[in-house]
């Protein structure tokens, strides 16, 4: 499997403990000397590697991949006591990298969402690399890439990717070939520097393990160089502001803000290579500097590599199984651990739970996570230091609105600590010191500053109401405000933790560990606005920079029913398109304690078919029987816990009427357990919409009988014969009121024509049928034939659009429409109907008993012989009202014999549709004087013709002149003159009837959405 290596969260060390992540900026060296010989990049470009720098720099090379093998070799677990080391190696974890960059529009086009569960289907689609191959040429351009951005969510190891390159190479197992030095640079330590001048010779050669680096001989060839930049999201100063201040010699003394700014901009150095780090939310601040960038995502741990992050973190087989059973049982954490860092927590958390409690609870959401952690590490005392807890929390609140992750000891100060007072906090594994950076300090990760910061605003208040004594600081309402106003805010994660902390075991612990408590105003605050949020996406039905999706995952930390049901108090539908699992869960959670909710509309992006079969290996060892028990326990019953709230409000909120589910594949128990819970309840559901599930005979029939449906969509659906069917009591009983069963984009095997059709023959209350788009076999046709002659059949509407009908499939349609006196609407569009079809169909039509009311004929290549049948059936028939035949070329003979049944008193068409139908301005010559002395016709369609300037004339002229009883009239044309748009601008605004001539699209929803008498192509 291609894949990177990651640790997670994890700190590397060496000789000299390195607590911090290491960029070798101890104290910068002397500068080398000689001048850079750049031969250009052409050879780089075809694919060739250059050659090694001169062999006089062998041993200098080999002292300098010691030196760095070991610093990065040895790593120091935050759990580890003092003195306490371990092989970086030993706790390499694998991690899932995917190339080239992907905004969020493109993930959900793609259908590729975040986290572990799409691996297999990137996998496949052969767009995973290797950490070896992230410098060999780009198979779409066949160019090597010299800047490479590896770019991914905060802990998804980006850090520990970078070490892993540098170490490897200093181990001789990477790169050898392609670089002959690698530098290590991280800006949490350029940020430090400052404007401080020195050469770039001096900031790439503190980590040299002699006095004097060989500068000269290195930057001799830089196209055999390659720089390490970590964490640019963490860069202080800007790099877009030196654009005509740029930096071309690296012995030259200038301000490192210039010197990286040069680096990245590839004035300075332009032949190296660079291997940049960042948080996907930084890239748009960044990626104008960056010439011709590669960018590799890192999508973080599949299940699997999940499982082996546990079994180096427990090393014994037995925990490993009892803790990751517990995860598995949490789908919520189970999700959230694509993530590595949210591994170490878990794993933590898990370690240090104490006998009797329940570690799995203390799990359940992103804030509940950090709780459990802090919780676990903080001392019994309640008189723990709360005056410096007090000042940390304003120090990470200040740190996250400065953008600074980095502080010093005037930081420190400036909030009333000082360097001894955080020792209770070093010891807690909160707060570290940088060991690189004398008298620099840092939370262990960016996100427990944010934690941290939120914390801020629920202690940092007076009794007087709740105003912040720290001004400098933004409050409550500007810390919302900044998350609202931009979908990537570096606040976002702070506010997740202030709705983290409604919980009321959270809310608990804070109190009794930290004296703080969530003020009724900061708590009113969050209400007021996560229901304006909520009220813009469902009234003004479109996507702010916060969504919808956004405000579920705010409302799901709080766990907080009651909370919710405020928060969504006004809310009747919802429309969500949760693109990863923990979206999903909370969009579940909240749907759930939406009492009002009326529609639901769930549109899920991809499938998770590894989540819900449990496809986990068995351990050798482990029996089939205990095995299976374990997945129905855990694994498996993960996905029917998220699903458990979908059906508890299918079930009790008898509010719902109307429930979709699209874009999704489940294993049928999804749908069978829907179906049990839709049968057994008091529900009031009216609607159901399901597209792409797979679906069971028994769990079909079990839909069509539930009580209070009326009307079930199924689209693109796989049935599968599970040998169970209802009895004849069951299906269509006397309670069931389904009237509407839309079948759509099938194939109908026999097996399922006869299920089908006994469904259809059975449920005497159903008036439309749709099967547009099925594939079938003749016998197909024939048994559903056979259904809408059964007296119970009371179908008054039937749709056969697009679906490839024989001249054997229609012979068995039409004679069965002679007979049937309840078919109102008929379509049969996109079919090829051949001469004798048509002749078939004129005589089931003459027939006394066929009451057919609607026709679309539209799209069925309808000959000239087709035609002339046709129109003289419309001369004797007086039922038919509404025919369509657009998207035939009825030509100007057929226009004439048309004309001629229009003008027969017989005929009572009151709606005809003629869109697309290559007719010429001599064809409308024929019909106008039928349209304006028809007294029957109200609605006509002659959009898409042609026409031209000639035929506005014609139009403009008789309906001037003439009275007509039209009421609607689509006349939209392409390529009108300037004066034929304006003439029918005149026209509209003249005559009293509706008139379309622009906007085809958008004119035609609405011409035929009023129209009442055709539900049948709405």
């Amino acid at each position: 499997m291609p894949a990177a290596w990651a640790l997670g969260a994890a700190d590397i060390g060496g000789a000299e403990e390195i607590q911090a992540v290491p960029g070798g900026l101890c104290a910068p060296g002397p500068p080398g000397g000689g001048r850079s010989n750049r031969s250009g990049r052409a050879p780089e470009y075809l694919g060739f590697v250059p050659a090694p720098v001169l062999p006089a720099s062998s041993d200098e090379r080999r002292k300098y991949q010691e030196r760095m093998r070991k610093k990065f070799q040895l790593m120091r677990d935050k759990n580890h006591r003092p003195g306490e080391h371990e092989l970086f190696q030993h706790r390499f974890t694998q991690l899932l990298m995917l190339q080239e960059y992907r905004d969020k529009q493109q993930k959900q086009h793609e259908l590729l969402v975040q986290g572990w569960k799409h691996a297999e289907v990137l996998e496949d689609t052969g767009q995973l690399t290797e950490v070896s191959a992230l410098f060999d040429p780009v198979q779409k351009t066949g160019t090597r890439p010299h800047t490479v951005v590896l770019q991914g969510a905060a802990g998804i190891g980006k850090t520990t990717l970078a070490i892993k390159v540098m170490l490897d190479w200093a181990e001789g197992k990477l790169y050898q070939e392609r670089f002959d030095f690698v530098f290590y640079l991280t800006c949490r330590e350029l940020n430090t520097l400052g404007d401080r001048e020195m050469s770039f010779a001096d900031l790439v050669a503190s980590d040299w393990p002699g006095p004097h680096a060989p500068m000269r001989e290195i930057m001799s060839q830089p196209e055999r160089l390659l720089f390490i930049i970590d964490g640019l999201d963490e860069l202080k100063f800007p790099c877009n502001e030196h654009r005509y201040d740029l930096c071309k010699d690296w012995k030259q003394q200038r301000p490192v803000p210039i010197l990286l700014s040069s680096l990245l901009r590839k004035t300075l150095l332009p032949e190296a290579s660079l291997l940049l780090t960042t948080r996907l939310t930084a890239l748009g601040k960044f990626s104008p500097l960056l010439e011709n960038p590669h960018h590799v995502e890192i999508l973080g741990f599949s299940v699997e590599q999940r499982r082996e992050y546990f079994c180096k973190f427990f090393r014994n087989e037995d925990l490993v199984e009892k803790a990751f059973s517990l995860l598995q049982c949490n789908p919520i954490v189970f999700t959230m651990c694509y993530v590595p860092l949210m591994n170490w927590i878990v794993c933590t958390c898990l370690k240090q739970q104490e006998r009797g409690q329940d570690p799995i609870q203390a799990l359940k959401t992103t804030t509940a996570l950090y709780m459990c952690y802090i919780d676990s590490l903080t001392p019994n005392d309640h008189n723990f230091i709360l005056q410096h807890l007090r000042g940390l929390c304003g120090l990470a609140a200040e740190g996250i609105w400065e953008r600074k992750l980095l502080f010093e000891e005037e930081d420190l100060r400036r909030h009333d600590l000082e360097a001894a007072d955080v020792s209770a906090f070093l010891d807690m594994n909160i707060f570290q010191k940088d060991s690189d950076c004398e008298k620099c300090y840092s939370f262990i990760h960016l996100s427990f500053q944010e934690f941290f910061a939120a914390m801020f605003y629920l202690m940092n208040t007076d009794k007087a109401g709740g105003k912040s004594p720290d001004s400098s600081i933004p409050d409550v309402k500007k810390l919302l405000e900044e998350c609202k106003g931009h979908a990537s805010s570096f606040v976002a994660l702070v506010v997740q933790f202030l709705f983290g902390f409604l919980n009321a075991e959270t809310a608990r612990k804070l109190e009794s560990k930290f004296r703080c408590r969530m003020s009724l105003e900061i708590k009113s605050k969050l209400l007021q606005w996560v229901q304006g949020v909520a009220k813009i996406n469902y009234e003004e039905f479109i996507f702010s920079d916060t969504s919808l999706e956004d405000c579920c995952c705010l409302l799901y930390e709080t766990q907080d029913a009651d909370f919710v049901t405020q928060a969504l108090f006004n809310i009747q539908e919802m429309e969500l398109s949760p693109y990863n699992d923990y979206l999903i869960l909370s969009a579940g959670f909240c749907i759930k304690h939406c009492p009002g909710i009326q529609r639901i509309s769930l549109i899920i992006w991809g499938n998770w078919p590894d989540m819900v079969q449990g496809k986990r290996q068995r351990h050798p060892t482990e029996g089939k029987e205990s095995y299976d028990n374990r997945r129905s326990s855990c694994t498996s019953d993960a996905p029917y816990g998220v699903w458990q709230d979908f059906f508890f409000v299918v079930k009790n909120n008898q509010n719902l009427k109307e429930l979709q589910l699209l874009g999704a594949q489940f294993v049928c128990g999804f749908m069978d357990n829907l179906c049990v819970e839709l049968r057994n309840s008091n529900s009031k559901l009216e609607k159901l919409s399901l597209e792409n599930f797979n679906l069971t005979f028994s769990c079909y029939q079990g839909l069509i009988s539930i009580p209070s449906l009326k009307s079930l969509h199924l689209c693109d659906i796989s049935f599968e014969d599970d040998g169970k069917n209802l009895s004849c009591e069951n299906v269509g009983e006397k309670n069931c009121q389904l009237e509407t069963l839309s079948l759509t984009f099938y194939h109908l095997t026999s097996t399922c024509s006869q299920n089908f059709c006994f469904v259809i023959s059975s449920t005497k209350s159903l008036k439309n049928l749709d099967v547009r788009g099925i594939s079938s076999e003749e016998g197909g046709i024939k048994l559903l034939c056979k259904a809408l002659e059964n007296p119970n059949c009371k179908l008054e509407t039937l749709s056969l659009a697009c679906c490839h009908l024989t001249s054997t499939c229609s012979q068995y349609l039409f004679c069965c429409l002679s007979s049937n006196k309840s078919l109102k609407k008929l379509d049969l569009s996109q079919n090829s109907l051949d001469e004798e079809g048509i002749k078939l169909l004129c005589k089931a039509l003459e027939n006394p008993n066929c009451m057919l009311e609607t026709l679309n004929l539209a799209s069925c290549r309808l000959t000239s012989t087709c035609s002339q049948n046709l129109f003289c059936y419309l001369s004797s028939n007086k039922s038919l009202k509404n025919l369509d035949l657009s998207g035939n070329s009825l030509e100007e003979e057929g226009i004439k014999l048309l004309c001629k049944a229009l003008g027969n008193p017989n005929c009572k068409l009151e709606t005809l549709r003629l869109s697309k139908c290559a007719l010429t301005a001599a064809c409308l010559q024929d019909l106008l004087p039928v349209i304006c002395s028809s007294q029957n016709l109200k609605t006509l369609d002659l959009s898409f013709n042609s026409f031209g300037g000639e035929g506005v004339k014609l139009l403009c002229n008789a309906l001037e002149k003439q009275d007509c009883k039209l009421q609607k009239l689509n006349f939209s044309q392409k390529g009108l003159r300037e004066d034929s748009e304006k003439a029918l601008d005149d026209l509209k605004s003249r005559r009293s009837f509706l008139f379309l001539s622009k906007k085809y699209e958008d004119a035609t929803l609405a011409f035929f959405d009023e129209d009442a008498e055709d539900t049948l192509y709405s």
